[in-house]
């Protein structure tokens, strides 16, 4: 059966700042508690092979989701809102992934702006659908 886990966490900048973050992850487990085991041991390998999650401190459940089928139709699996404006952050789809099996899809002529721009600041994302006010 297919297990999505949401968590949130804790890391320490190289700077000695405070950070936080999120993350998500999918396992296939017969059990709530298999799956919870596998995201334990994949999140403590994750901790120390990719760079993302080095700085990381505290790692938190914030739910974990049982999908007994595939919907057909979509379905949100996780909604957050925060106080003001958006806050600068960075975002990696899939980090520490090789596997033929899992492809993530985007605006390819896109992903060079979302990178660090020549004056260290990262250039904004434009909104995939815009509602009237």
């Amino acid at each position: 059966m297919l297990f999505i886990g949401h968590f949130s966490f804790d890391e320490i900048s190289p700077e000695g700042d405070p950070k936080h973050g999120y993350f998500s992850s999918i396992v296939d487990a017969e059990t709530p508690d298999a799956a919870v085991a596998k995201f334990e041991k994949h999140i403590k390998r994750m901790k120390t092979q990719v760079r993302e999650m080095s700085a990381v401190v505290n790692d938190y459940i914030e739910e974990i989701l049982r999908v007994p089928d595939i919907p057909e139709t979509p379905i949100i699996t996780r909604l957050q809102s925060s106080d003001g404006a958006f806050p600068p952050s960075i975002s990696h789809a899939l980090p520490g992934v090789h596997n033929e099996k899992i492809d993530a899809f985007g605006l390819a002529a896109e992903v060079e702006k979302h990178e660090k721009t020549n004056d260290g600041g990262f250039v904004e994302s434009q909104p995939f659908i815009t509602f009237a006010g």
